[in-house]
């Protein structure tokens, strides 16, 4: 399979669908062109040293390399993610999650983006900035 490199074709993935699994989150973008799908790897330094980082991606690489071409959906653009759980979880899995995942996020019905953030957590948020931190009365 073929892989993203550059940040652009990222960055347009980014825009697409994303879909959120335990091990990785799936974004994708179905594009027109008639080209072989393409996947691209991101694991964040918070998911760990460059050793734990290293083995994640081989991970992932590994799972998308035990799913047959055939049910890779065509003319479209995959980023996973990872997770810290993608380390721990059973490798068959991985790779269940990696097949409905692909599937679902190129699907129209399933909603894109984030959702609404959370009042809870927009009020502790403004608290924290208007709130007396250390100051005495």
């Amino acid at each position: 399979m073929n892989t993203l490199k550059k940040r652009s074709d990222f960055l347009a993935v980014a825009k697409g669908g994303r879909v959120g699994r335990r091990a990785f989150v799936v974004q994708g973008l179905q594009h027109d062109a008639e080209a072989a799908p393409r996947i691209g790897y991101t694991v964040t330094k918070k998911t760990g040293n460059s050793v734990v980082r290293s083995r994640i991606k081989r991970r992932l690489r590994a799972a998308v390399a035990e799913i047959s071409p055939a049910e890779i959906p065509k003319n479209a653009d995959f980023v996973l993610v990872a997770r810290d759980s993608a380390l721990t979880l059973p490798f068959p899995n991985l790779v269940a999650d990696l097949k409905s995942g692909l599937h679902q996020v190129l699907d129209p019905a399933i909603p894109r983006g984030r959702g609404k953030p959370r009042k809870g957590n927009r009020q502790k948020q403004m608290h924290h900035r208007t709130g007396n931190r250390g100051k005495s009365s």
